[in-house]
């Protein structure tokens, strides 16, 4: 009965320093792993719809994980601005980057027509002109503490920024435009009358 007992420790012990090992050395890699700060690239930017007083679009950017663990926590914000000036931002949207990978990363912005009114001056102009889009300048910042993951539950943080600036073409409501002109040429022809 001794040796049974004795026996039965011992297994637990070797088990017990197993794990022990096992998530020693998963977690020494974790936190002797050199960490290499994500690329990230402006792609371009997808119309997803037009309505008549407004615009969805996707800002569509790649990003580049070189590290052999994924990063979790990470967010992304941008601004929106028509001439230098701000009509726009969005805040804390949530990605993660899959070790050793690419991603895609969509960050949706609604654009309100009458969010422009302070900038009609610009948009009229670009209306009589025939010109069909209107040029939008995105700030955005990718960062945070994301936390990394090797799949073993263990994480740590570092941290980082990263900013672009892209300037896109958004298309400027044509049925309201039209709509608008015909009207503006009736008031024309009554006061010639």
């Amino acid at each position: 009965m001794n040796n049974t007992k004795y026996s039965r420790m011992l297994n637990r012990a070797v088990i017990v320093s197993l794990v022990l090992i096992v998530s020693g050395c998963a977690w020494t890699r974790l936190f002797s792993a050199k960490l290499e700060k994500p690329a990230f690239a402006y792609l371009s930017f997808e119309l997803v719809q037009v309505s008549p007083d407004k615009a969805i679009v996707n800002f569509i950017f790649s990003a580049h994980n070189p590290n052999e663990i994924g990063l979790k926590n990470m967010l992304v914000s941008y601004e929106l601005f028509v001439e230098g000036k701000k009509f726009l931002k969005g805040n804390d949207i949530n990605l993660e980057l899959p070790p050793k990978s690419d991603t895609e990363i969509k960050v949706p912005a609604v654009i309100v027509y009458a969010d422009l009114l302070p900038f009609l001056g610009s948009v009229a102009e670009r209306i009589l002109s025939n010109q069909k889009t209107i040029p939008l300048t995105i700030n955005a910042v990718f960062s945070k503490k994301p936390a990394i993951d090797d799949g073993t539950g263990d994480k740590r943080s570092f941290s980082f920024d990263w900013k672009m600036t892209a300037t896109v073409d958004v298309p400027l409501p044509q049925e309201k435009i039209n709509k608008g002109m015909d009207l503006l040429k009736d008031v024309i022809k009554q006061l010639k009358q």
